[in-house]
């Protein structure tokens, strides 16, 4: 599993909604279901517009970047409440995010490319959240600058690929 593809499902996903939903990749959040259900929805998106492809920016700029993510949220007419990314290590600043109840998978994919995002975490009553990969393996690493397809994440069980379908 290449670093990225370790670092992303290790993370913890803060949904910052009364009250805060911690997800884990590959498991089950009853919380997030009361969540859903509270949204009148069965799925969601958590989806970020900062540090596209991995490369750390400033600040100011995810703000700049996650300010563009929620108005184009608001011209799709989709509600999202404020989330986090975060690393247990703190190797990785928090990362400013939406979660998106009732986003459709293939509307998240199509934001994440837009703002150069390599994953998004989809979330479906009552499976595990699960990482979505916005690119092929192949153009993946060529982004991340590693030249080559050997380390990918569908090995992983709780990784998806493009397609939706899981690996």
């Amino acid at each position: 599993m290449s670093g990225n593809a370790q670092a992303y499902t290790q993370a913890i996903y803060r949904i910052d909604g009364p009250p805060p939903v911690l997800l884990r990749i590959g498991q089950v959040s009853a919380a997030l279901a009361q969540l859903h259900q509270h949204h009148g929805c069965a799925s969601s998106v958590f989806i970020t517009a900062c540090n596209p492809r991995s490369r750390r920016l400033r600040p100011a700029a995810n703000q700049r970047r996650l300010r563009a993510l929620r108005r184009a949220l608001d011209v799709l007419g989709r509600a999202y409440l404020p989330a986090c990314g975060l690393d247990p290590q703190h190797l990785w600043p928090d990362e400013p995010s939406l979660w998106v109840p009732g986003l459709p998978l293939r509307q998240g994919l199509q934001l994440a490319r837009r703002f150069g995002q390599n994953a998004i975490v989809w979330c479906r009553d009552p499976q595990p959240a699960r990482l979505v990969w916005t690119y092929p393996p192949k153009a993946r690493t060529r982004a991340e600058g590693r030249g080559t397809t050997s380390a990918t994440p569908w090995g992983n069980p709780q990784c998806t690929r493009p397609s939706g379908r899981l690996y």
